[in-house]
């Protein structure tokens, strides 16, 4: 009979990258990010769909 098999030795980085609550801090640094910038990310959205509908495509 044998044993379970060894277990492999996973790199930090990876550790980090997959661990589930690894992209939180990416995700919060973002939303604070668009916060700070939401007026500026506003208009850029209307505009982009202003032009969408002068365009003629709708």
């Amino acid at each position: 009979m044998t044993g379970p098999p060894p277990v492999r030795r996973v790199p930090p980085l990876r550790r980090w990258v997959t661990d589930p609550l690894g992209p939180v801090p990416l995700l919060t640094a973002g939303a604070v990010v668009a916060a700070a910038y939401g007026h500026v990310l506003t208009w850029a959205v209307l505009g982009g769909l202003a032009g969408y509908t002068l365009s003629g495509s709708v």
